[in-house]
């Protein structure tokens, strides 16, 4: 019995060890993980402030030209040329390297630059020491003297360590990057001017020399490096193409973080210096104009224009993530985080600057034409906000939410979704003349302003009905009939703008793309409408004409069936019973058929039938006037035989009772088939 509980407890000794093992594994896994994705996140950080640089350099690069040197020698030209477009693959490597190249090459690139540090300040020294008319040692009479030397000797030693400790060059060799503390050295020991120099000038040489054999030394391993992220990316493109390929590396890379970081500081270094010494002109007219000219200044190259788009890209996305959370909280932005959400904004400004050649132009036409860009990528946004408001603020008054402060929201959003498009629209025709290419940018506002104001009427609607104790049933009618005002209102405004093209075309200038784009505008935004609400309004009608050709189910039927619609799962007091003998409420079948012409349970086609003048009758062969003459006809065949069987007195009595009864029940069935055509007629 002791042997047996000292098992047990020994048991339960090893059971809560190995538990509190796994928790100990459990929570090393979970800081692995967390170090992981912190060490993920910096490295991704790292890499954006590093690549940055690339796009400052691509941009300086379109900004500057060596053509435009003027009195310069053939060779200083030369020069200049040749690191003009050696800056721009040193941006290409800056932008396209892996993380662990790109430290590499940052490391030897600041290594470089603090070898030139100590150049310059060798430089310095020396020129000092030959303007000086003294050529005596002054180093230990003079305390200035000997402060100035061994100042520039210590700032040569700790430059030439820092550089030791970047290369990672602990040996003898490291004392070679002393090269320039020669001239110092020299200066101390109580050489002549002259003399000085000489030892700057063969620091100099020697340092060259140095540079250059690191170079070639490492140059067959850039090569390589080369080789094999071009092997890469043509294995890559050859398995996936070259959208995957630039999309993932655009992902991976975080180009759109770097666009976005670079061009906001590109931003605020134009505003510094616009204000500094910007013209006092555009200055007096307000911050609106100085914002544009900005604007405008930093998309005068391809890099910048591009930045330019991926900023409002994002801009956009905040604004409509920003509208989600506003009508909804932080949990409906979770539920639906669309990553895709506002770059249609930014393909916009992309695409219309350069059909317009915004980078060739001189900067106040850039000015303005931008006022016209920005105009166009709001009005995008505006009806981007909407498009994702309005099925919000439908779900609020179709669920009867009794939330007050998700209505008001909802409802003062609404609100600057169709006044602001009038403001804009107000606000650019103070600036330019009313000509066709004006109307089609301002009429996708208007029509933005109708749609806002049809959503507050349907809302509007749909709140009164759930005011009401019972449900309104013409409550469907009057919602297409308000909808169906919002469509005309939007028709008639794109029809205003074909007939003022048309008029422009034919009285005022002529010219092939005002032509092209009246094409375009007349078959998308007349035709195209046109089109679809005829189809609608034909949709409609043959819905509520196969909704009125059903009959109308009696109160025994509805007693007997005792159930609630299967649509709305309401009780039915009124129903209409289809051709397949399924009741449902006549307003909820008339939706129902609006989008399909089958019966919601059973999916049979609901058809109307004709008469012989051509008009829509009442559907009279349903299934369940089929089964009645179906079963009328069975029953009279069976009567029939029932009377000339006459084998067996018992079974002749039983039959002949069994025949009056199906007798009297086809008599009864017929009369009620009757009564339904009488109504039905």
């Amino acid at each position: 019995m002791y042997e047996n509980n000292v098992s047990i407890e020994i048991c339960r000794h090893h059971t809560k060890g190995q538990r509190v093992c796994y928790c100990r594994e459990w929570e090393i896994d979970l800081m692995m993980w967390q170090v992981k994705v912190q060490r993920e996140q910096v490295e991704a950080v790292v890499g954006v402030i590093l690549r940055i640089p690339s796009l400052v350099l691509a941009e300086l690069w379109f900004r500057t030209s060596p053509e435009k040197l003027t009195n310069q020698p053939d060779d200083v030209t030369f020069i200049i040329t040749v690191i003009y477009y050696l800056s721009l693959f040193f941006a290409l490597a800056l932008a396209a390297l892996p993380l662990k190249n790109l430290v590499y090459l940052y490391i030897y690139t600041l290594s470089a630059g603090l070898v030139c540090f100590n150049w310059y300040m060798s430089h310095l020294f020396v020129n000092t020491e030959l303007t000086q008319e003294s050529e005596s040692p002054m180093f230990l009479t003079d305390s200035s003297e000997t402060q100035r030397v061994l100042l520039h000797l210590l700032t040569q030693c700790i430059t030439s360590a820092f550089i030791c400790y970047l290369l990672e060059i602990t040996n003898w060799t490291r004392f070679v990057f002393l090269a320039f503390v020669l001239p110092i050295l020299a200066k101390i020991m109580g050489m002549p001017s002259d003399v000085i120099s000489g030892v700057h000038n063969f620091s100099t040489i020697f340092t060259i020399l140095l540079v250059a054999f690191t170079v070639f030394n490492n140059l067959s391993y850039t090569f390589e490096t080369v080789r094999v992220l071009l092997r890469k990316l043509s294995e890559a493109v050859t398995e996936f193409g070259w959208i995957p390929v630039i999309l993932a590396s655009w992902n991976t890379l975080h180009v759109g973080i770097q666009l976005l970081i670079f061009w906001i500081y590109m931003f605020i270094s134009h505003i510094y210096v616009f204000i500094k010494v910007g013209n006092s002109v555009i200055i007096q007219e307000g911050f609106s104009m100085i914002f544009l000219a900005v604007v405008g200044e930093c998309c005068a190259t391809p890099i910048s224009l591009l930045a330019l788009s991926v900023t409002v890209s994002y801009f956009s996305y905040f604004i409509l993530t920003f509208t989600k959370i506003f009508l909804q909280g932080w949990r409906g932005y979770m539920n639906d985080n669309d990553t895709f959400r506002g770059w249609t904004e930014g393909g916009t400004m992309l695409l219309i600057a350069f059909q317009t050649g915004l980078t060739d132009l001189k900067p106040i036409q850039r000015t303005f034409l931008m006022s016209i860009l920005l105009f166009i990528v709001v009005s995008s946004l505006i009806e981007s906000m909407y498009e994702v408001a309005d099925p919000i603020l439908l779900s609020l008054s179709a669920a009867h939410n009794r939330n007050i402060f998700k209505h008001f929201r909802a409802v003062l959003l609404f609100t600057f979704l169709w006044m602001f498009p009038l403001y804009m629209t107000y606000s650019i025709c103070q600036y330019f003349t009313l000509d066709f290419w004006l109307l089609v940018i301002i009429s996708s506002g208007i029509l933005t302003t109708f749609q806002a104001l049809g959503s507050l009427m349907v809302y509007s609607l749909f709140i009164y009905d759930s005011l009401r104790e019972n449900s309104w049933e013409k409550l469907d009618d009057v919602i297409y009939y308000t909808r169906a005002t919002v469509r005309v209102f939007e028709f008639l405004v794109a029809l205003f703008v074909v007939c003022f093209g048309l008029k422009e075309t034919l009285v005022g200038h002529w010219s092939l793309i005002n032509s092209a784009i009246l094409i375009v505008h007349c078959y998308f935004n007349v035709y195209k409408r046109l089109e679809t609400g005829w189809k609608t309004f034909l949709l409609r009608r043959e819905a509520v004409s196969r909704v009125e050709s059903l009959p109308q189910a009696t109160e025994e039927q509805l007693n007997s069936l005792s159930d609630v619609c299967p649509i709305c799962f309401s009780t039915m007091t009124q129903a209409k019973v289809t051709t397949c003998n399924h009741f449902f409420h006549a307003t909820c079948l008339r939706k129902w058929l609006y989008v399909k012409d089958t019966c919601p349970m059973c999916h049979k086609k609901i058809e109307v039938k004709k008469n012989e003048d051509n008009q829509t009758g009442i559907v009279v062969e349903n299934n369940y006037v089929h089964n009645l003459m179906e079963r009328d006809d069975e029953l009279s065949e069976e009567s029939d035989m029932s009377e000339s069987d006459t084998e067996s007195d018992a079974s002749t009595e039983i039959l002949e009772e069994d025949n009056d009864q199906i007798i009297d029940n086809v008599e009864a069935e017929r009369a009620a088939l009757q009564t339904i055509q009488n109504n039905d007629a």
